[in-house]
């Protein structure tokens, strides 16, 4: 039997790519999944009942205190006290120098930093008191490795990472482990969109800095977030998924 039998998982941004990913491979595991989204709830609860496990699907902004705790406060009615939180939640990137962000723009990208803080805030205290708790940080090797345009994304996933580093240090002492995974690209096999000019131009270099031939996948990631859950002797650490594409942090 799993170690993730009967848990329940809250993944927020769980419409997304890699957040669906996770619900699945969680819900594969014997989870209970509770998937997360902030506005596309019709898909959430598509996805929750295509899962083989209790699923449901809440919506919240995670920034709003009163909207995190609603939000917590129906998955725990329908699923029981959540033991494992995934944040794979974040806003879309937005691409531009350094001197050339707004205020505005930068507000946006580190909204993903102060839904983490505020998520975790929610969940904690009840694992504190359950003395066993999980909690795995989405972030991205941009925050590592930098792109030209891409300073305020890096910025406000090094901020989360920072925030998860130092959770671990504070709370591994009530049975809480709190990891960072950071994928490089990720490549959907089912998405055949093209790519613009420059992103395209990005993923050449990238793949010529790889081990692997191959572009880690939306389940892969999942896979390195579910081996983190599954076991409590690792805690504080960053789990690169970049395909062998070595990270300098």
């Amino acid at each position: 039997m799993s170690d993730l039998e009967g848990r329940v998982v809250f993944v927020a941004g769980g419409a997304g790519v890699i957040g669906a990913a996770t619900c699945r491979a969680m819900a594969a595991e014997g989870a209970r999944v509770v998937v997360h989204c902030r506005s596309r709830i019709d898909h959430a609860r598509v996805l929750a009942a295509s899962l083989p496990t209790p699923a449901i699907a809440v919506s919240a902004e995670l920034t709003n205190p009163e909207e995190v705790a609603a939000a917590l406060a129906e998955a725990i009615a329908a699923l029981g006290p959540i033991d494992v939180v995934v944040d794979a939640a974040h806003p879309g990137q937005e691409v531009a120098a350094v001197a050339d962000l707004t205020p505005g723009i930068l507000r946006e990208q580190f909204s993903g930093a102060l839904g983490f803080q505020a998520l975790c805030a929610g969940v904690v205290p009840a694992m504190r008191d359950g003395a066993w708790g999980r909690i795995v940080y989405v972030s991205g090797a941009l925050m590592a490795r930098p792109a030209p345009g891409f300073g305020a994304y890096g910025a406000a996933k090094s901020a989360a990472t920072t925030l998860a580093r130092y959770l671990a240090l504070e709370e591994g002492r009530h049975g809480i482990t709190v990891n960072v995974v950071a994928p490089g690209r990720v490549v959907d096999p089912t998405d055949e969109t093209p790519l613009d000019a420059e992103h395209a131009e990005l993923a050449a270099r990238l793949l010529e800095r790889m081990a692997l031939p191959d572009f880690p996948s939306p389940d892969d990631v999942a896979r390195a977030i579910v081996a983190l859950t599954a076991q409590g002797a690792v805690t504080g650490q960053t789990v690169w998924v970049t395909g062998g594409e070595p990270i300098a942090a």
